[in-house]
């Protein structure tokens, strides 16, 4: 009888490793680690990064040295400016190893067409999650203030 019960468990310890394993890796902002590209924009995407919360830009870069990176942008919702594929931009942000040894990058400022946007401090923290007033989450409003409510 302890046998069954012990076998029991060691699946179910198995199964548990199973599900982390395809758990998607947490990911994270190191501003010790800050790397600048610049290249042009070769694909618009939005996708849930943070589970349901919101849909952030995804923004697949070709640098001038013809490397693919993949940039998490900020929510849908904070960026007022438009951005369009062929445009050239720079980007200053922190990256990070996926599994797949694709570059991936969290933004934490881009210019474009003269513009510089910062979408994050200097430690990294959002500023899209700054409060603008008490009891607030900010005027999500995003930089210059065009952004959509």
């Amino acid at each position: 009888m302890k046998r069954k019960i012990v076998l029991f468990s060691i699946s179910q310890i198995l199964a548990a490793i199973s599900l982390l394993a395809q758990a998607t890796p947490f990911h994270y902002f190191d501003h010790k680690k800050l790397i600048a590209i610049q290249g042009k924009v070769q694909r618009i995407g939005y996708e849930e990064v943070y589970g349901k919360k919101a849909e952030f830009l995804m923004l697949y870069i070709q640098s001038d040295d013809q490397r693919l990176f993949r940039v998490e942008v900020c929510p849908q919702w904070f960026l007022a400016t438009d951005i369009a594929v062929g445009m050239k931009i720079s980007i200053h942000g922190s990256p990070l190893q996926s599994s797949d040894n694709s570059l991936y990058l969290i933004a934490q400022e881009i210019s474009l067409q003269g513009e510089r946007i910062a979408l994050r401090d200097s430690k990294g923290f959002p500023l899209w999650s700054q409060r603008g007033q008490p009891g607030g989450r900010g005027n999500r409003k995003g930089p210059g203030g065009r952004g959509k409510r």
